[in-house]
């Protein structure tokens, strides 16, 4: 866990937010939650290993905070900045970089995140539905495992920070790309939309 907690920059993170000393004592927690949900959820193995990784990042990050500070409305969002202080945001800036720097920027975008990417985000237990826009394309997903773990789990307002990557990375590419969502599974629509339109 110390590892892994490492490798996302979660201590400097949780640091910034709740101070050094609450900082140290969460992180006993966390590594408690995060042994529980790993004994009780399904072993994954390649890609989706890691994807398993970051829900269960997120999931016992939440489960810690809700036993050292009680559940509060601002929760959700209290570990949303945390996520976004870690390693998520180096990830976005990274990823943004070589969009920004590539000869063809619109494409390299949607090679990396658009609705053909199927190594980072394989179908299944991704479902995807492309959808032909003008000067653009998009995509109705209409099954994410991020959302099933968090609806599973009881906490589907999580699924929003991960739901984020694309849009934060579209905000730091602006010259190149629009992102235009309006529905998303966890809000309690058919499927997430994401539509990329080519600027």
């Amino acid at each position: 866990f110390y590892v892994i907690s490492s490798a996302f920059k979660l201590k400097p993170a949780l640091k910034h937010e709740i101070g050094k000393d609450k900082s140290r004592q969460l992180m006993s927690k966390i590594k408690y939650h995060y042994s529980e949900i790993d004994k009780r959820r399904p072993n994954e193995n390649g890609i989706l290993g890691f994807h398993r990784v970051l829900l269960m990042i997120g999931l016992s990050l939440y489960r810690a905070m809700e036993d050292e500070f009680g559940y509060q409305d601002d929760l959700i969002e209290t570990i949303h900045r945390i996520l976004w202080r870690s390693r998520f945001r180096d990830i976005t800036r990274i990823i943004a970089f070589f969009v920004r720097h590539s000869k063809n920027p619109y494409n390299l975008f949607l090679r990396l995140l658009g609705p053909r990417n199927d190594f980072f985000f394989p179908c299944p237990p991704w479902e995807k539905i492309e959808v032909e826009l003008e000067n653009g394309i998009g995509w109705d997903q209409k099954k994410c495992p991020y959302y099933e773990f968090f609806k599973d789990e009881g906490v589907v307002g999580l699924t929003k920070a991960y739901c984020d990557v694309d849009k934060r990375i579209a905000e730091l590419v602006p010259n190149h790309v629009e992102l235009k969502r309006q529905r998303t599974l966890a809000k309690g629509d058919s499927c997430c939309d994401f539509y990329y339109y080519k600027k």
